[in-house]
């Protein structure tokens, strides 16, 4: 088994962020105290990436989120008014 710590500046540079938004979130990030200085793992690392993960409002059916498809393309419209007048 490897386990991997990673610092500040490591762990921004995997997030893709900024060292101080790690500082500035520490208390609501998961990560460990050893030492001095906070450290991530891997398993710190993606719990934060999915913290932050987007989802759209009406994306999960009320069964399992694997169960298939997010949205039934018969459902997906487009927009009104979409065309130009021509003139």
């Amino acid at each position: 088994m490897s386990l991997q710590n990673y610092s500040l500046e490591e762990a921004a540079g995997l997030l893709k962020c900024r060292v101080r938004y790690l500082k500035d979130n520490l208390d609501r990030l998961p990560h460990q105290k050893i030492g001095v200085e906070p450290v991530f793992d891997d398993g710190e690392i993606l719990a934060i990436k999915d913290m932050h993960r987007v989802r759209p409002a009406n994306a999960w059916q009320d069964s399992e989120p694997s169960s298939g498809p997010l949205l039934a393309l018969a459902s997906i419209q487009p927009a009104q008014n979409r065309r130009r007048k021509s003139g």
